[in-house]
């Protein structure tokens, strides 16, 4: 069921047989990840078809998308650069700066040294590899590809139960790194610099809609055959209303990024009003599925309530002030 017809949406990805969510440990969360990668050929994909296949993984699993799209978006970066990732390995983008926290580096006989933090490190614990942007200084970043399956993790920090299954985990890092296994992707400040780096939002906002469907799907579970009362079918109307407000954002954005019409300066802009209006989208749509859940069905459908919460805590990551701010100083 797409639940959406002006923007139908794709089925969902197909998970690893046997997988268990609520058992998964990093190696079967790493053997789902790798499943789902394989089912696309992800750096030949234009936008159009990048997003679609996005949401399809948003609709599968959203803390499985969430490592998935990281593996994705390494691949995509190191094809924008022209360079080969590591054959056979498990990737993530680890870039976050969340409260003035990243990697310093400098550079030691045949190496490098990186000291520092990295929070919101998805997949610490079950990748083989990152791209990591540290900074030789306050101005200049270089994004390294390193091996990270010895990086302490500290999973203490992580207090809440959404996105668990997403090991976004904090790493307190003084490492020495040589040069015969770090790889340094693109020139220097590629990472922020590189063309790709602002659409990269567009396509992070279509795992929130597939997100989106997928907590669609289970509150339609949750609803069942009977016919809703007035009171639920409006909150279903509502929410399908958001839902297609959402898709229908990413697939102009996913257009405008194929047909190649959209300069360089406007790509920021592209890139936040679509995570703008998906991230509003979502949210309302979280609203009206808790609603049509009720406290039952936040208590005891575990799928319908984890998909919830991990999905609410995901889209989080936009930041609405921040983003209405830029846009309602563009003229």
């Amino acid at each position: 069921m797409t639940f959406t017809t002006t923007v139908p949406l794709p089925p969902p990805l197909e998970l690893p047989d046997g997988h268990e969510r609520d058992d998964a440990d990093a190696a079967a969360l790493a053997r789902a990840v790798r499943h789902l990668a394989a089912q696309r050929d992800w750096t030949d994909l234009a936008w159009p078809e990048l997003v679609e296949a996005l949401e399809a993984l948003g609709r599968t699993d959203v803390p499985l998308s969430r490592l998935t799209e990281g593996h994705v978006d390494a691949l995509r970066i190191h094809a924008q650069a022209g360079t080969t990732p590591s054959a056979g390995c498990l990737y993530g983008v680890w870039a976050s700066r969340s409260r003035g926290t990243g990697i310093r580096a400098g550079r030691i006989d045949a190496g490098w040294h990186l000291e520092g933090t990295l929070r919101f490190a998805s997949g610490a614990g079950l990748l083989d590899r990152a791209l990591v942007p540290v900074w030789l200084d306050d101005e200049t970043s270089v994004l390294l590809d390193v091996p990270v399956p010895d990086w302490p993790v500290d999973d203490s920090a992580w207090q809440t139960s959404a996105m668990r299954l997403s090991h976004s985990h904090t790493i307190h890092l003084d490492h020495d790194v040589p040069d015969e296994d770090a790889t340094q992707v693109g020139d220097a400040g590629f990472y922020l610099g590189r063309p790709g780096f602002f659409p990269g939002g567009v396509g992070v906002a279509a795992v929130w809609v597939g997100g989106g469907a997928r907590v669609a799907d289970l509150v339609l579970q949750h609803v069942g055959e009977a016919a809703p009362s007035p009171a639920v079918q409006l909150r279903l109307g509502h929410l399908r209303t958001d839902l297609v407000t959402a898709a229908a954002a990413v697939a102009a954005a996913a257009d405008r990024l194929d047909t190649g019409d959209v300069p360089p300066d406007g790509l920021q802009a592209l890139a936040t009003e679509s995570r703008a209006v998906v991230g509003a989208a979502v949210r309302r749509l979280l609203d009206q599925a808790r609603a049509v859940a009720g406290p039952a069905g936040l208590a005891f459908d575990g799928p319908l309530t984890h998909a919830v919460d991990d999905l609410d805590l995901y889209v989080r990551q936009q930041s609405t002030d921040g983003d209405a701010m830029f846009l309602g100083g563009l003229r």
